[in-house]
Order: structure tokens, then C-alpha cells, then sequence
């Protein structure tokens, strides 16, 4: 196998193990452990892994939080999640979707639906133009990392609008508020949910025991939290949970 491509498959095995160690990538590539850490120490200049004591690999904070590596963790739930999402929706909303990875899941489900979509997440837009879904796309600077529009446009925007549902995703939940990684993600989920008359939150299960910085609401803010059994969660933990599974496909 060429170092390219391995490296290729290291890369790929740690973004879905979030932390793997270096006995993992020896079983995984059948190469000696020289060649493994010649591997890792590619990867690590080019600033996409962190070397960790004690033989860990990780991410970098940078290439964790990308678009394009967050849409492929958890994709099983973030399915289930946006198609009872769209089953709470009706024909003829005006709603916001939220610029994260499970929210772009959610696209797909509103195909056929008569609704508009408000959204500040340019990832989202190769599928809205696919589905054909009535969109507008709020303007600003263009954060290219995190694929988003932010800045003082986006908010004076949002300020002149009035959403029938707010579906957005979130890096953290917990009883100490929902938030997310990103300043300008939190600030602009905040004055939308002010601006929405139903708030929905779609969560994968790992989002319960993680930890981010800039909270923009608290669970009882949202009409439904959704989510699925791999939280472990129900309505007595959480009055407004809904648990997505297969048998609503």
C-alpha cells in the first residue's frame, strides 16, 4: 500500500475512533511500527492529528470541528434523528435549519414538502439545490472551516424574520445548558430561537456526555429534543425528549 493511501485510512479509522492508540493502527494496516509513526508523524505536520502520551492519536481541535469531518460521525443517528424531525413538521413552514451535520441529514426529508428554508449554512446548499426546496440563504462573512455565514448581516436578517420552527443541532447538552463550540454559531442560535415559534434540537447520543464552551439555551427552551436509545434517556429525565428509531423509517 502507498503511504498516501495509508495514511488515507489512518486518518479516516481515527476521526471515527475520535482517540485511537498505535496498537489499533498496527492491526488495522499490517505494517511494522516504524512505518505507523512515520505515518502519524506525516499526519501530525500537516496538522490534522495530536500525538497524546501514552500512544494516543487524536484530532486536532481544528480538524475535529470541520464540516467535512463531523458529517460522517454518528451518521446512523443523525438519520433517524432529521426523519422524525421532518415528521413534526407540516406543508407551508417557514423554518430556520441550523448550519451543523445533523441538520444537513435533515435535507433529504424535506423533499416534496411545501416549505421554505432559512439557513446560514452553506454545506447545506449543494443538497437544498438537489432537493429543489424553496431556500434563502442569509448572507455575511463566510467562514470557511466551519462552512457558515456570521457577522452583524446575518443577525439584522434573522432580526427581520419570524420562524414557524427552529431545527438546530448542538455540540453539548446537559442541565447546565445547550451549547455549542463556536461563538458566532451560539450567538446566531440564540436570536433565532427568539424569533421561532416552535424550537426543535437534534442531538446524536454522544452530545450528552460532551463539553462546549458557549451556551445559547436551556433544555426546557426546546419543545422536543431529539435523540435516539443510545442516550439511555427518557421523558423523566427529560419531559421534552423524543426518541427516534428505525421503526418510524
Amino acid at each position: 500500500m502507498i503511504p498516501y493511501v495509508r495514511q488515507s485510512q489512518i486518518y479516516s479509522y481515527i476521526k471515527m475512533k475520535q482517540i485511537a492508540y498505535i496498537d489499533e493502527l498496527l492491526d488495522l494496516t499490517k505494517v511494522s511500527l516504524p512505518t505507523v509513526r512515520r505515518d502519524l508523524k506525516k499526519l501530525e505536520e500537516e496538522g490534522k492529528i495530536i500525538l497524546l502520551n501514552g500512544g494516543g492519536v487524536r484530532l486536532t481541535e481544528e480538524a475535529e470541528h470541520s464540516v467535512v469531518t463531523r458529517l460522517e460521525v454518528q451518521a446512523d443517528e443523525k438519520y433517524l434523528i432529521c426523519n422524525k424531525a421532518a415528521s413534526l413538521l407540516e406543508n407551508n413552514e417557514f423554518i430556520y435549519v441550523g448550519p451543523g451535520t445533523t441538520e444537513n441529514y435533515l435535507i433529504g426529508f424535506l423533499a416534496g414538502k411545501n416549505i421554505t428554508v432559512v439557513t446560514n449554512g452553506i454545506y447545506h446548499v449543494p443538497k437544498l439545490l438537489q432537493y429543489k426546496i424553496k431556500t434563502i440563504v442569509i448572507g455575511g462573512q463566510l467562514d470557511h472551516n466551519y462552512g457558515i455565514t456570521c457577522g452583524p448581516e446575518v443577525l439584522e436578517e434573522i432580526e427581520r424574520m419570524n420562524f414557524s420552527t427552529a431545527l438546530i443541532g448542538a455540540s453539548a447538552v446537559s442541565q447546565a445548558g445547550v451549547s455549542s463550540f463556536d461563538r458566532d454559531v451560539s450567538i446566531i442560535n440564540r436570536k433565532v430561537l427568539g424569533r421561532s415559534k416552535k424550537r426543535i434540537l437534534m442531538v446524536d447520543s454522544t452530545k450528552f456526555s460532551a463539553f462546549s464552551h458557549h451556551v445559547f439555551a436551556h433544555i426546557e427552551d426546546f419543545d422536543h429534543i431529539i435523540t435516539t436509545k443510545k442516550a439511555g434517556l427518557d421523558s423523566n429525565d427529560m419531559p421534552n425528549i423524543v426518541i427516534a428509531d428505525a421503526a418510524d423509517l
